[in-house]
Parts: C-alpha cells; structure tokens; sequence
C-alpha cells in the first residue's frame, strides 16, 4: 500500500520551511544592523548566560573601582592635612626648644607664646579640614566639626574617640574585601581638656567602674581602701599635638607670671610630648601610606580585570561583518526561494492533475 502525502501535510511543511528561513533571514538582518551576535537569548543560550553573567561581574567591577578611586582622592588629602600638621608641629618644637633654654627675656618668651596660641588655632583649622563636605578628622561622625576651643583655651574633641570601634569607615575594594579609609582627630592631633579625676590617698588615679560601681586603678588592680579617701577635682588632660601646645602657651605663662620652677618643669616636659605628638602622626601616616599603596595595586588589578573582561564581552556579542554578511546573502536568498516554491506550490489544484 502507497501512503499518500495530503495537499495540506505539504502545504504545512512548506509553511514551516518558509517560517525557518525567515527567521534566520530576520535574525541575521537583526545582528548587520546592531552589529551584535546576541539579540536575543536564543540566538546562543549559552553566551547570552556568560554575557548576562559577565555583564554582571563588570558593573561589581565599575563599583569598586569608583570606590577605590574615591578612597584613594581621601587618602590623598588625609596624607597632605597631616604633613601639614608635621611641618606646624616642627615650628612649635623648635619654639618649645628656644623657650627652654631659659635665656630669653619676658619680651621674647611673650613673642613666644604668642606664636603657639597661633600655631594652636591653625592647627584647629586644619584638624577640621573637610573633604568632600565630610570633617576628615571626625570619625564616622563626618557632619560634626571635630574640634572646638572655649573661652578657657581647652581644646576639645567632639568627634567620634579612637577607642570608639565604631569610629571606623571602610570601604568595599573587592569581593568581601574592606579598606579603613579614615582615622579620628584625638589620635592624630590629641586635645587639652578639664576633666574630673579621682585619686586615692596616695594621689595615685583610681576610676570607676559603672559594672560594678567598685573603683580600680589605672593597671587594672582593685581599690580596697575606704571611699572616704578618695577626692575627686578637675584636672588638665593633656594628650598629643594639642596637649603640647597648650602645655607649652601655659607653661610659657607660668613663667611669665614669676612662677619659673613649675613653669621651666611644665615646659621641659612639652618636649617629649612633641617628639611623641610627631610619632603618633608619622604613625598615621605610615599606616595610611600602606593603605594608599594597596589600594593603587587594587585599582590596578581592577582596571586589568576590567579590560579582560570587557574583551571577553566583544568577543562573545560582536559579530565578524564578512562571515554575517556572507551568511544573511545566503538567508535571503534561501528566503526568497521558500517563498516562490511556497507561492509556486499553493497555486496548484486538482485540475492541474487531470488531462
């Protein structure tokens, strides 16, 4: 028995062919005139996952390195706020240093102490520096000027403390990767405050502890004496940059005022603090220094990676111009074929068959 091929099975076949080839006649069409392989996700499935996935993976990629470059531009002004302070803080040492001699006159030691009470407001100046409308010194409490001076001369910190672990900004260079990006104004330039402080018989410093409300000293030992004698009055804090330079205008004024062996002793001891003032900065600054540097060595990976993979994304959706043009002439004219045959095909009828 003859199976027989019905006029609507090839009609419908006919149809499909037709419907094929103007698909890849359409597509090729679409990729000439966007210049991309991949126009839709069943052009290629599996390149339209890596691109999709690629894509992806370069937008993390412009993220981070936005944040690096971000980063890098802080660092930068952070270094240059405390080289400044470095050179500042040199011209008051140096001063501090003549002071000491104990040959200058009142007039001198005047002239002195004048130029430390300006040295003391620039530096305040610089310790309040912002960057991109942020206070660089203040911690994470970036909208808040860090330091003011009162009436009394006591500077004070207002920023968020160092041993504040919350004081930390970072910033995400990688996948899961942080950098510190910031540092506070009290480890940098220090303060001079009036604080109340409690000492026992001895005048040794015992605080308390709000845990428990029992008092301990400074290494931590327990205070085991009566609470009746231990007093408690506002000292003077003194501590870095800041701690030095009132030091040294008070001490200064000391003298001034007759009061020479306090005063010299007071001053004498602004030298170490200087010298430890000058450390505790270059510390910073070589902490940072590391910091900036890794972040440039990031930065280049970043941009590498960027490159490669931006290369991997061309080579995956741009389309060779001779290959396509080459292979739409073929789909048209495939096209155009199905067409004619379809076309040259419907007209057909049972009368054609009869003679």
């Amino acid at each position: 028995m003859v199976e027989r091929i019905s006029t609507a099975s090839r009609y419908a076949q006919l149809v499909a062919d037709m419907k094929i080839n103007e698909f890849n006649f359409n597509k090729l069409t679409a990729q000439l005139s966007s210049g991309k392989k991949l126009t839709s996700i069943t052009d290629d499935p599996i390149a339209s996952v890596n691109y999709v996935n690629t894509t992806r993976q370069l937008g993390r990629i412009e993220s981070y390195e936005q944040n690096v470059n971000t980063a890098l531009s802080e660092l930068n002004a952070l270094d240059d706020f405390m080289e400044l302070a470095r050179g500042y803080l040199q011209t008051a040492w140096d001063k501090a240093v003549q002071a000491n001699s104990q040959t200058y006159g009142n007039d001198s030691l005047e002239a002195i102490k004048t130029e430390i009470d300006e040295i003391t407001k620039t530096m305040v100046d610089l310790a309040n520096s912002e960057y991109d409308d942020n206070y660089i010194f203040a911690g994470a409490n970036t909208k808040l000027i860090p330091y003011e001076i009162d009436e009394n001369g006591y500077v004070n910190y207002k920023g968020t403390p160092q041993d504040n672990p919350d004081y930390v900004r970072q910033t995400e260079v990688a996948d899961g990767v942080f950098e510190v990006v910031n540092t506070t104004g009290d480890k940098v330039f220090g303060y001079f405050i009036q604080e109340d402080v409690t000492r026992d018989g001895h005048g040794d410093i015992v605080t308390k502890n709000p845990d428990d409300n029992k008092y301990y000293y400074e290494d931590g030992t327990l205070y085991t004496g009566d609470g009746s004698d231990l007093t408690t009055t506002a000292e003077d804090k003194a501590e870095g940059v800041f701690g030095a330079l009132r030091q040294l205008s008070n001490s200064i004024q000391k003298v001034l005022d007759g009061d020479t062996v306090n005063g010299y002793k007071e001053m004498n001891e602004t030298l170490d603090m200087f010298a430890n003032a000058h450390n505790d900065i270059l510390n910073q600054q070589t902490k940072f220094g590391g910091i900036y540097n890794r972040m440039e060595m990031t930065s280049s990976t970043l941009e590498t990676t960027n490159e490669n993979l931006t290369s991997y994304i061309t080579e995956l959706n741009s389309i060779d111009y001779a290959t396509a043009i080459t292979q739409w002439m073929s789909a048209q004219y495939a096209y155009q074929a199905s067409l004619q045959v379809a076309a040259g095909s419907m007209n057909l009828s049972l009368l054609n068959y009869i003679s």
